[in-house]
């Protein structure tokens, strides 16, 4: 594959801030629009992102449990986890943007961000992180007591995240081993904790974890790409910075690994030809297409892509499961 090159990245124009005229934010009071925008209600592709491991999690327990959970215990625990993700990714952008705002005011993407134009102070923005903290925990508590046991070390790697560009060349790494976590979670809220099942099973939860830590890899450092040029000069690192010639190969690889990982994970559990016609392969062909054709030099095509590749590989996975629990 030809090497990119950081001087061949097209520079985005500096963006002039208007308040949100679609969307759910454009509704808000004016006074809470910047809130709104700190916790990234008119960017929704994060949510999904951070709700999608726990949809896995709990259709992967479905397919192993006995008896097969009903679908509307799965659609009650999903909506609890559902809601609870909206405010703890809330929480994280909260967290991510106060700490980053010198940064941000370096990067022409993110220079209108509420505090890094001065729209919320630094003070109001941490009281606004534990305020969503606080609503994120209160749906936690309506889950199974041992889903907190993982729950904490995630909210860890939320609080590490921001440093992570500071210290690591791998911050992408670090925001997956966090976003995953969802995949223990929800195994737990369907009454299978991985840590009390038997080696097979637990080897099976690993890899499909790490499927996932995987493809956080790939879709995050396909976002970094948009800022690749800004970052180098703030000295914010990421994997886009350090592969910067090398980003496809560095895909490629990864995207690779994933799939390997997904039908490691479907061997071990036993799954039928549906989770790996479906969930492996629908994976593989997104993977593809997005590889083929993702132009890593445009920012907005970075942007497109990382907004719409999760679904494409996303719901090959979800569905592939989901086959599995309540059609095979």
């Amino acid at each position: 594959m030809a090497a990119e090159k950081l001087s061949d990245v097209q520079e985005p124009q500096a963006p002039t801030y208007s308040p949100p005229k679609s969307g759910l934010v454009s509704y808000f009071p004016a006074a809470w629009v910047p809130y709104g925008e700190l916790m990234r209600l008119d960017k929704p592709a994060g949510i999904y992102l951070f709700y999608v491991p726990h949809l896995v999690g709990t259709l992967y327990a479905a397919c192993i449990v006995k008896p097969t959970p009903s679908l509307s215990s799965l659609v009650n625990v999903n909506l609890i986890f559902f809601l609870g993700t909206v405010f703890m990714r809330g929480s994280a952008c909260s967290w991510n943007d106060n700490l980053d705002q010198d940064y941000d005011r370096q990067v022409f993407r993110c220079k209108t961000r509420p505090i890094a134009r001065g729209a919320i102070t630094t003070a109001k923005g941490h009281v606004f992180t534990a305020f969503l903290t606080s609503l994120a925990f209160g749906f936690l508590t309506m889950l199974p007591l041992r889903c907190m046991y993982y729950a904490l070390p995630s909210i860890f790697l939320l609080w590490l995240y921001p440093f992570g560009k500071r210290f690591t060349n791998y911050p992408q790494i670090i925001l997956g081993i966090q976003m995953s976590f969802g995949i223990f979670m929800g195994m737990v809220a369907m009454g299978l904790d991985p840590i009390l099942q038997p080696e097979k099973i637990q080897g099976s939860t690993g890899t499909l974890y790490a499927s996932f830590v995987a493809w956080t890899v790939v879709y995050d450092t396909v976002y970094a790409r948009q800022d690749i040029k800004d970052d180098a000069k703030a000295g914010v690192k990421s994997m886009s910075v350090r592969f910067q010639h090398w980003t496809k190969g560095l895909l490629g690889v990864t995207a690779t690994l994933q799939v390997a990982l997904l039908v490691l994970a479907g061997t071990l559990a036993d799954m039928g030809p549906g989770y790996f016609t479906v969930a492996c392969g629908g994976t593989a062909l997104s993977l593809v297409i997005l590889l083929q054709n993702v132009k890593l030099e445009e920012p907005a095509n970075c942007m497109w892509w990382f907004k719409n590749a999760y679904w494409q590989v996303g719901l090959p996975v979800v569905s592939g499961l989901l086959g599995e629990c309540y059609l095979a």
